[in-house]
């Protein structure tokens, strides 16, 4: 994205825009921060309504937002600041399309110092009436997920989607767009589409925040794999999920060795994750030892040791021959001090 400003007759200034080869000029102007609402459309705002299942007024989404401390915070870096670095981007009737969380602010601070003038009018960036949504959207991608201020990983996953499905982007524009790898998108889009079917499928009201749950899944080629072998697999999952057996999206990131178990796979059906993730641990207790994982490491090179190192040794190469010798020595010396017999 890149900008370019120049003052205007009126005193204020007309900025332009470059997105997608495409110039569009935005009028830089001071509005009564009053004058300014809220945009339930907004993939923030969407995302917060859908997990409160409302439609609200614009009331209710400034006391939505406000609940969050990060917009607390957002208020007090505000008032420090003594204003805003960023200037909001609006429509011309005042519907603010990026900046919803500095509204906010800024209308708590001018009911909290309502004889500061700093917090009643703001520099905006007014939107031509011609803007289409496929150009705000690019607008708000480059903002919000190649950009400084993200989204959470839902808000991004679902902006991707639509930008695929709604506006027919390639993966490549996508990656070139937001600096993503193929495989992310990927993932997200797959992700976003799996927590939709979830949410469908269970009603759980709480859908949304099950995003992270289905990211992780994406991230394993195990569970990708088996989600394309065996059709019922997702739907069992989405199962999991609802019933609370992964509690934690993290615990998403065992599963595929849970599966490959038949004693694990047992207590993760009754419920135990934690009993479920000891009988791994005691089977291969490199997943949580880095001694153990380094062993490992160590057995796999030592098994598939090239050709060249081998005659290197044959040749007397003494600082090799002299690591092989300690690794040997202190093999050793663990299996005398713990009675073992190698």
């Amino acid at each position: 994205m890149i900008t370019t400003e120049q003052e205007n007759d009126a005193g204020g200034a007309t900025v332009s825009i470059r997105l997608g080869n495409r110039d569009f000029a935005l009028e830089r102007k001071l509005m009564h921060v009053k004058g300014l609402k809220l945009d339930p459309g907004n993939p923030r705002l969407s995302y917060t309504l859908r997990a409160h299942g409302i439609i609200a007024t614009d009331q209710d989404l400034h006391k939505i937002l406000w609940k969050q401390d990060a917009v607390k915070d957002l208020s007090e870096s505000i008032l420090n600041n003594g204003g805003l670095i960023e200037d909001p981007i609006v429509h011309r009737d005042g519907v603010v399309i990026e900046g919803n969380c500095r509204t906010v602010a800024l209308r708590e601070l001018g009911k909290k110092y309502p004889e500061d003038k700093r917090f009643a009018k703001i520099f905006v960036k007014v939107l031509p009436d011609d803007v289409t949504d496929e150009q705000l959207m690019t607008l708000l991608g480059e903002l919000h997920v190649a950009g400084k201020i993200r989204w959470g990983a839902y808000e991004e996953a679902e902006y991707v989607w639509k930008m695929q499905n709604i506006y027919n982007k390639t993966y490549d524009y996508l990656a070139a767009h937001l600096r993503w790898t193929r495989s992310k998108i990927s993932q997200k889009i797959s992700a976003f589409e799996e927590t939709r079917n979830y949410i469908e499928e269970t009603g759980d009201k709480q859908g949304i925040n099950r995003f992270s749950h289905f990211e992780e899944f994406m991230k394993k080629k195990e569970l990708r794999d088996k989600r394309d072998k065996d059709s019922t697999f997702m739907k069992e999952f989405r199962r999991w999920v609802f019933d609370g057996k992964l509690k934690d999206a993290k615990d998403v990131r065992d599963l595929p060795e849970i599966l490959l178990n038949d004693a694990a796979l047992a207590r993760f059906k009754r419920g135990d994750m934690i009993g479920a993730k000891q009988v791994l641990y005691e089977a291969n207790p490199s997943m949580v030892s880095s001694l153990y994982s380094i062993i490992d490491q160590a057995t796999r090179e030592l098994r598939t040791i090239p050709l060249s190192e081998l005659e290197d040794l044959r040749s007397g190469a003494t600082a090799k021959i002299q690591k092989l010798q300690d690794l040997y020595h202190a093999v050793q010396a663990v299996a005398k001090h713990s009675s073992l017999d190698l």
